[in-house]
């Protein structure tokens, strides 16, 4: 009896175990709080039905770089998220997600699992934009909570809006202003002194300024992402800022490039300081490694995830190392281990 009830112990432990694995297998987007203990996944799950199988997975990190640990998986109703961030107090998983034009966002406990019940999704039903093929029905395809922690941003490249939602209590407000029609936003980022956000549209190839107070946005600038005169076909991808918030980047798909700005922090005014040319096709997602000496670029087409010394001064990129046989990379983000420099 004993041997018996072991073995469907065993076996049980093993279904789940491949159950976590398919979780990390299926992930698009992941997101990871400050200490560093707990990650964030979107996720589909293949045995689910198709446009109601997607969901979002939290696990424990161990800085000695031993495989996540599952906690606890929540589907959403909807298809997978293809973008994940937290508030800025970590109390909020915020969730976007392209194909059916939905968002919605969970509260999490003080141990990062989620608080199920407070699971809250909505989907746009908004005039879609003229931009064809690409704006043919909403598409969110970023979420993330104003540096203030009062609201949700829902950036819709299908309609052309930035959607503001009460963090508290999850009603419409306003839209952030009105986006110029078929220039798909994609990405929102907020300057770390919190009185900033920058706008980055993925089909005109551009990101725009803005400052922020308490749920509004004033547009300060706008620039473009690519050479004066070129005319190929280009992308916009990610944006991010440096830690400082001195420096803006945005990648290029199609230029195949990195688009560097510096930032004025007392007037969110900023200039263009290079655009850099990346070997590799596709640069989806990338990331500053601590001290911001070295970058790493996941590249869609390649499979390869390339790193770079950056030298900020001369506004330079230089090839280190690759990784390859990575598959398509949507998200790239930087884990420490316990160790190692």
């Amino acid at each position: 009896m004993r041997r018996r009830e072991a073995d469907r112990v065993r076996r049980r432990e093993q279904r789940q175990e491949a159950e976590r694995a398919e979780d990390r297998a299926n992930a698009t987007y992941i997101a990871v709080n400050r200490a560093r203990t707990r990650l964030y996944t979107s996720l589909a799950d293949p045995s689910g039905e198709k446009g109601k199988n997607g969901g979002v997975a939290v696990y424990a990190l161990d800085p000695s770089g031993t495989a996540p640990t599952h906690l606890e998986t929540l589907m959403t109703g909807h298809p997978a998220p293809c973008h994940l961030s937290l508030s800025p107090d970590e109390k909020k998983l915020v969730f976007a997600e392209y194909g059916r034009g939905t968002a919605g966002w969970v509260d999490l406990k003080a141990d990062g699992t989620f608080k199920k019940e407070t699971l809250m999704g909505i989907v746009s039903e908004d005039p879609t934009g003229p931009n064809k093929p690409r704006q043919d029905r909403p598409h969110c395809h970023c979420a993330r909570v104003t540096p203030d922690g009062k609201y949700i941003c829902i950036v819709d490249l299908g309609t052309d809006r930035v959607k503001i939602y009460s963090a508290k209590t999850g009603a419409f407000v306003r839209d952030l202003v009105t986006t110029p029609a078929g220039a798909g936003p994609r990405h929102i980022a907020f300057h770390p002194n919190g009185r900033f956000a920058f706008l980055l549209f993925e089909l005109e190839n551009y990101v725009t300024s803005y400052s922020y107070a308490d749920g509004h946005f004033t547009p300060i600038q706008q620039l473009k992402l690519t050479p004066e005169g070129f005319t190929d076909f280009s992308k916009a991808a990610a944006i991010k800022l440096s830690a400082d918030g001195s420096e803006l980047y945005c990648s290029n798909r199609g230029h195949e490039s990195l688009a560097i700005f510096s930032v004025n922090a007392e007037t969110g005014a900023i200039k263009r300081r290079g655009i850099v040319k990346l070997d590799g096709a596709f640069p989806w997602d990338f990331e500053l490694l601590p001290g911001e000496k070295v970058l790493a670029v996941g590249f869609q087409r390649d499979g390869v995830l390339r790193t770079y010394r950056y030298d900020k001064a001369a506004c330079t990129l230089t090839p280190l190392a690759d990784v390859k046989d990575m598959g398509s990379t949507f998200c790239t983000t930087f884990l420490p281990v316990s160790g190692t420099n």
